[in-house]
């Protein structure tokens, strides 16, 4: 189930939208062009239109939290830089320039 289906379910709504964007991107881009007048994207997607348009949390959009699992590979010539931004990825550092970005703390 994509997120916006999620919170959706979680919030027991049934949209009717009038046009079904194929990414988040178009959907911030009809938002910001005045084309549509609400839509669901990703926070870190609010934040990177700098003020073009205004973002509104929700208690549902609990339930459609976006994962994004890091892993390194074992073997290869960049090996040790992988395992090398995997840790840095992991410090207390990483964790608040993502915050910034509006992702959760990893």
């Amino acid at each position: 189930m994509q997120q916006p289906a999620k919170a959706y379910a979680a919030g027991k709504l049934t949209p009717k939208p009038v046009s079904l964007e194929q990414d988040v991107k178009s959907v911030l881009n009809k938002i910001e062009l005045k084309e549509a007048d609400a839509g669901i994207v990703y926070q870190t997607d609010v934040k990177a239109a700098a003020g073009k348009v205004t973002g509104v949390t929700f208690p549902e959009s609990a339930q459609a939290i976006q994962t994004y699992p890091i892993e390194g590979v074992t073997t290869g010539k960049n090996a040790a830089a992988g395992k090398a931004f995997i840790a840095y990825i992991l410090t207390p550092a990483s964790a608040a320039l993502l915050q910034v970005a509006g992702f959760l703390k990893p």
